[in-house]
C-alpha cells in the first residue's frame, strides 16, 4: 500500500531533482523512493557490519587472539 506524502523544498532544488528523475527514467516520486530505500539500505548494511566487527572483537579473546587494554592501545 502506498500513501501520499506532502513535502516542501526550494523550487530551485525541486527543479533540478525533476532533471535527475527525468534522466533517470523516473517520475520525481520514484525518484525520491528509491533514493529513501537507498539510504535505509545502507544504514541497515551499516548497522549490520559494526554488530559483526563489535562480536568479532569480543570473541578474538576466545580463540587465541590477543586483547589489548584501552592504554595499551593508545601507548606511544
Amino acid at each position: 500500500m502506498t500513501r501520499n506524502i506532502t513535502l516542501r523544498m526550494d523550487e530551485k532544488l525541486l527543479k533540478e531533482i525533476k532533471h535527475v528523475a527525468v534522466e533517470e527514467d523516473l517520475s520525481v516520486s520514484a525518484w525520491i523512493t528509491r533514493l529513501a530505500r537507498q539510504a535505509i539500505h545502507q544504514d541497515i548494511r551499516y548497522e549490520e557490519s559494526k554488530v559483526f566487527a563489535i562480536e568479532a572483537m569480543e570473541k578474538a579473546g576466545k580463540y587465541g587472539g590477543k586483547t589489548y587494554s584501552r592504554d595499551e592501545l593508545h601507548e606511544r
